[in-house]
C-alpha cells in the first residue's frame, strides 16, 4: 500500500527556534539579547548544575536500594554480638520501612535488589548480574523489568485518588489492577515527574513575547507552581510569556507580563 506523501510546508527560517526547544533555561541564556555576559554565565552555571543532578534523579530508587541492600548483606555476614546486630536491624528497618501515602525509594529498591539476588542464587553468585543491572538500567527500566506482581503484592502497593474531601483507594495490586498501578508508578519517578515545556517562538507576534508549550500527558499542571514558574521565566526573559497547556481536558493559555499572571480567555 502506497501512502499519500505528507504535505510539504516550507519552514520559516527566520523563526527562533526553528524546532521546539525544551531546554528553556539555556535557551534564555543564549537568546535574550539584553542579558549581560555575567548574567549569561550565571544561567549557564545553574544549567550545568541541574544537568549534573539528572542521573541521580533518574536512578534514585536503584541507588538507595543498592546502598541498603549491600549494607544489609555486609552487616549480616559479620559475626556481630546479638546486641549490635539487633541495633543494626532496628536502624536498617527504620530506613527501608514503607512510608504512609508515598513511595519510599529505599524500601522499593531494597526489595527488588534483594529479590534479584535471591532469584539468581545469592551467596555471591548473583553479584555479576546485579552489577550488570546497576550499570545498564535507570529507575524506569529497572522497575519495568523487575517489579513483578508478586513484589507489588508483597509491598502492598495500591493507588488512591481524592473524592471530595476524602482519599479513597481506587486500585490494589491484584491480578486485575497491578499493571495499571505499575504504569502509574512509572509515570511518577525520575524525570517523569518534571513537566515537558518547550519554547515554540521567541518573537511571538513580533514583540519578543516568549511562547511556550506544555506537552500534556494526561496530568494537569499545578497552578500555584505554574504561576511562580512563569514569574521567574518572565524575570529572566524580560518580556511577556505565554504558555499553552490543557486543564480538565480543555486547551488554555496562561500569560505572565508586567501586569501580572492571568489565564487568557479561549
Amino acid at each position: 500500500r502506497i501512502h499519500k506523501p505528507k504535505e510539504y510546508h516550507e519552514p520559516d527560517l527566520s523563526r527562533v527556534p526553528l524546532e521546539p526547544d525544551e531546554d528553556v533555561l539555556l535557551f534564555i541564556a543564549e537568546h535574550n539579547p539584553y542579558l549581560t555576559e555575567w548574567q549569561r554565565d550565571l544561567l549557564r552555571i545553574v544549567h550545568s548544575q541541574s544537568q549534573y543532578f539528572l542521573p541521580q534523579i533518574e536512578t534514585k530508587i536503584m541507588n538507595e536500594g543498592w546502598a541498603s541492600f549491600w549494607h544489609h548483606k555486609i552487616m549480616s555476614s559479620l559475626d556481630l554480638p546479638d546486641d549490635l546486630h539487633i541495633e543494626f536491624l532496628v536502624h536498617h528497618n527504620q530506613v527501608v520501612r514503607p512510608h504512609v501515602g508515598s513511595i519510599n525509594p529505599y524500601h522499593v529498591g531494597f526489595t527488588i535488589w534483594h529479590e534479584l539476588d535471591k532469584r539468581h542464587g545469592g551467596n555471591g553468585h548473583a553479584a555479576p548480574m546485579l552489577f550488570e543491572v546497576r550499570e545498564s538500567e535507570r529507575d524506569v527500566s529497572f522497575l519495568r523489568r523487575f517489579l513483578t506482581r508478586e513484589l507489588m503484592e508483597e509491598m502492598h502497593m495500591f493507588e488512591y485518588q481524592r473524592q471530595d474531601d476524602a482519599l479513597v483507594v481506587s486500585r490494589v495490586a491484584d491480578e486485575e489492577d497491578w499493571e495499571a498501578i505499575k504504569q502509574t508508578l512509572l509515570r511518577t519517578i525520575g524525570m517523569n515527574t518534571v513537566p515537558v515545556i518547550r519554547v515554540i517562538d521567541a518573537d511571538f507576534r513580533g514583540n519578543r513575547t516568549l511562547k511556550l508549550q506544555h506537552e500534556h500527558d494526561g496530568r494537569d499542571l499545578e497552578l500555584d507552581h505554574l504561576e511562580r514558574t512563569l514569574k521567574h521565566v518572565h524575570t529572566l526573559w524580560g518580556r511577556p510569556i505565554l504558555l499553552d497547556t490543557r486543564l480538565k481536558d480543555q486547551p488554555v493559555t496562561f500569560s505572565q507580563s508586567d501586569t501580572g499572571f492571568e489565564r487568557l480567555k479561549s
